[in-house]
């Protein structure tokens, strides 16, 4: 084994997957299980919700072991935003923590839970470690859950500033507004690569004013599992009318546009059957509750599958024609978009951000009119159709294979760690 295989690299994540199963936390993960199937020395170190409420009456360790090189923290003392600390020694001990591991490169997936006051404390402490940032979303630029959404209206944002900000948040200042900028680029700006998994993040962030850093593009990568398995061909004249939605029921993620869509499209094609994979009909209805109606309407061609685990997703969405992702948010690189496209299944995604880079319309999926019921119900009544649903599918691969993942790795560690090749010699 080469001289470079004892480099090691800290993952940092604002949650662990055994307590969440967030895109960025899965993710980070999954990028740590690939840094050490490659011969890399690699710990991941996450924060935990479990320990957090546990610590906020009891007394418990700030980090406690949770598994071979990984760990879990409580941000217990962190403060409401979840973006810094308001207990200066509970922070300490997380940096003392993290620069105690001694890592070549610290390679964070959010700065939220974590805190940019901690970050830029850890850059004081280890000086001569390499820092990176994978950016899975645009917290840092809108105060909104980094949606971009308008808070009233719905309506997309297409650029930050502070009088747009103060027109969602009237009970803020723009003097807030300024300084929450201020503080969160200038931590941001200080790290040496920052990675996008998109180019339409990246180019928001650009736009944003974080030019300073090295930056690239590099897409998540959904592992190693199922990769190697042959798919069989598609029965596309069985699959074609059935679409899944998969995901969790939130007023971002477009279920209620989807549900609105699906009477529209029985109307010309009564075949078509929708499966909602996350969540029981109850939990659509705590959330859209009038949506009933509309529900009860779509009888047997509806129907709710529930919970699932994201280790079954790609078995999941190859017993469906199609999958759609109807968020009313721009997404940046949704891990659904990864799945559907490791299984094979051709997707249905709004015409909007990271789902539209991600899925070629008319290639290996269709686009549809972002938060219209009526233009999502004519691209369903389209891609029931067998032979479209065949040409389609034949065109969906994978999005990243582990070579070039690492790859991309390499660069954004770059000087400070070779080439990935060298650490299995």
């Amino acid at each position: 084994m080469s001289e470079r295989a004892g480099h090691e690299v800290c993952i940092i994540a604002h949650s662990h997957p055994d307590f969440s199963k967030g895109g960025g936390e899965l993710a980070a993960h999954r990028q740590f299980h690939a840094l050490r199937a490659a011969g890399r020395r690699a710990v991941f170190v996450a924060a935990s919700d479990v320990g957090s409420s546990y610590a906020a009456t009891r007394p418990i360790e700030q980090v406690m072991p949770h598994g071979p090189d990984e760990y879990v923290y409580s941000f217990a003392g962190i403060a409401e935003d979840r973006l810094g600390w308001d207990d200066p020694y509970r922070r300490r001990q997380l940096v003392e923590f993290l620069a105690g591991l001694g890592s070549d490169t610290y390679h964070l997936h959010h700065y939220w839970r974590v805190g940019v006051d901690l970050v830029s404390d850890l850059m004081d402490a280890r000086p001569d470690a390499n820092f990176v940032i994978t950016l899975h979303e645009m917290l840092a630029i809108c105060l909104h859950h980094g949606q971009m959404v308008k808070t009233r209206s719905r309506e997309l944002c297409r650029r930050e500033s502070p009088l747009r900000c103060l027109s969602c948040f009237p009970d803020q200042t723009l003097e807030r507004f300024a300084f929450r900028k201020a503080v969160l680029i200038s931590v941001l700006r200080r790290f040496d690569h920052v990675i996008y998994p998109s180019e339409f993040i990246r180019t928001r962030y650009e736009e944003w004013g974080l030019t300073q850093p090295r930056a690239s593009v590099l897409e998540n990568y959904l592992g190693d599992d199922n990769m190697a398995l042959p798919r069989a061909p598609a029965d596309a004249g069985r699959l074609a009318p059935r679409f899944g939605f998969f995901g969790q029921p939130t007023a971002f993620k477009g279920m209620d546009v989807l549900l609105r869509a699906l009477p529209l499209a029985l109307r010309d094609d009564p075949g078509i059957t929708l499966t909602i994979f996350g969540a029981e009909r109850e939990d659509v209805l705590r959330l859209f509750p009038t949506l009933e109606p509309v529900i009860e309407a779509c009888g047997n061609n509806l129907s709710f599958g529930g919970r699932y685990d994201p280790l079954d997703a790609v078995d999941l969405m190859r017993s469906v024609g199609w999958v759609v992702v109807p968020s009313v948010w721009w997404e940046n690189s949704p891990v659904v978009i990864q799945e559907a496209r490791r299984a094979g299944t051709p997707l249905l995604v709004s015409d909007i951000g990271g789902m539209a880079e991600k899925v070629r319309d008319g290639v290996d999926g269709l686009h549809f009119k972002r938060g219209s019921p009526v233009d999502l119900a004519r691209a369903m009544v389209d891609a029931a159709r067998p032979e479209l649903r065949g040409r389609l599918g034949a065109s969906v691969r994978d999005v990243i294979g582990r070579d070039e993942f690492l790859a991309g790795l390499d660069l954004a560690y770059a000087p400070r760690l070779g080439p990935v090749a060298a650490a299995a010699e």
